[in-house]
């Protein structure tokens, strides 16, 4: 309100800046506001409510809980009114925005502001793919997510508490996802030493993941997945390859937070 942002010390016309830039092959659009930003005691509390709270609260980083605010049928306001409450609207944008292969992301100081940043493919139809195996199965990675891809020793290999696979690289630990036990595909290629990591990042997150071996780079045209075909995570959709093979198309965005 006016008296609280007078209260605060700031202007009492508030100030919203849009943003739009071009990094590689993608367009961010980035939405900042000088308001008094989001609750995260308040989402937190309302997430527990409805039971969206799977993991202990130190567990979950302040980008984590802001980002609540997204899933369906979540709203932090006491009372419904003409304009807000039901808990309708951030999940339909999220949804169209996924549709387009892009995704959402918010970021907030108390007292200071919010910005939501958008990220869309420059390109939705096009990309620049990295082919790999996992048993009969192809998977596709967009190459502007891949940082690097390395075969490993067994002895490299360390165990979290959760006993999770992890690599250390450069003093850095990083998890490792193995495409085959996460989409149950049968391979003969199951010791760490036999297959590659690829190396995969989005917006800081990183994740490497284990498949049988590299095939090639090469550009796909995207194709949507079917409607009867439920939502699988980490897929964003299918490409018909030269050979006729059908590959299923990788959503690092994601696969790193998996």
């Amino acid at each position: 309100t006016k008296e609280e942002r007078l209260h605060s010390g700031k202007p009492l016309n508030a100030k919203v800046t849009i943003e739009a830039k071009s990094t590689g092959g993608e367009v961010w659009i980035v939405v900042k506001d000088d308001g008094k930003g989001l609750n995260k005691e308040k989402i937190l509390k309302k997430a527990k409510e409805n039971g969206l709270v799977k993991v202990k609260d130190t567990e979950l980083t302040d980008k984590e809980i802001y980002s609540m605010i997204f899933l369906p049928g979540f709203s932090t306001k006491d009372k419904v009114t003409e304009f807000s409450g039901r808990g309708v609207g951030m999940d339909v944008v999220v949804k169209e925005i996924e549709k387009i292969r892009g995704n959402v992301s918010v970021d907030s100081v108390p007292g200071q502001g919010s910005t939501f940043s958008i990220k869309i493919p420059l390109t939705l139809a096009i990309i620049d793919g990295m082919t790999i195996k996992v048993g009969n199965t192809v998977f596709t990675i967009p190459v502007t997510s891949i940082r690097q891809s390395f075969i490993i020793k067994k002895e490299d290999i360390i165990k979290d508490l959760d006993n999770k696979e992890m690599i250390l690289i450069r003093g850095e630990c990083y998890s490792i996802l193995r495409l085959h036990e996460l989409y149950n595909v049968e391979t003969d290629i199951v010791n760490i030493e036999d297959g590659i990591v690829i190396m995969v990042e989005d917006q800081g997150k990183v994740k490497c993941i284990f498949a049988d071996k590299l095939i090639g780079e090469q550009q796909v045209v995207i194709k949507a997945l079917p409607d009867y075909i439920k939502k699988v995570k980490g897929v964003s959709g299918c490409s018909l390859l030269g050979d006729a093979t059908i590959s299923l198309i990788l959503n690092v965005s994601e696969i790193v937070n998996l």
